[in-house]
């Protein structure tokens, strides 16, 4: 079965809380805090890799959602950044790989009548809930997993 994910509120928007929603016939939202964001992206500061902030932490997310439901087998990303599709996927599998689950992935414009789009717009607007608030350890911990970034908790 085919799914997709829409994004609500940008990675890199850290005055805003960011939404990642998967939707096929039903859906699931995750909320990353905008507290939770400038907390990484400080991380990412302070060990001189602030350009890998938005990708990692996209990812990061994007597996965390993508754990919850194992049984995906394609999954279509909406095209949020242009021209880093290909590092998107091979930092995602990087951390999928580990979890044991390894949907395929593709980028598609997903568009505003996507029910991933219109849940993910309402859990921003508070209408609808999320199941799940993504913890600063827990996020921190998907892109440790990585194990391309060096980064220091403290």
């Amino acid at each position: 079965m085919n799914y997709h994910i829409d994004q609500s509120g940008k990675i890199e928007q850290t005055n805003k809380n960011t939404i990642l929603c998967l939707s096929n016939d039903s859906w699931e939202a995750v909320i990353i805090k905008a507290r939770t964001k400038r907390q990484l992206q400080e991380i990412f500061r302070r060990n001189g890799q602030i350009r890998n902030y938005v990708l990692f932490s996209f990812c990061a997310g994007l597996a965390i959602l993508l754990n919850r439901n194992k049984k995906i087998g394609k999954v279509f990303i909406d095209r949020e950044y242009p021209g880093k599709e290909g590092i998107i996927k091979e930092i995602l599998l990087k951390i999928l790989i580990k979890e044991k689950v390894i949907p395929q992935i593709y980028f598609a414009q997903i568009g505003k009548r996507s029910l991933a789009h219109h849940r993910a717009h309402a859990v921003g607007l508070g209408k609808l809930k999320a199941k799940k608030v993504i913890s600063f350890k827990e996020i921190f911990a998907e892109i440790k997993m990585t194990e391309v970034l060096r980064l220091k908790n403290a």
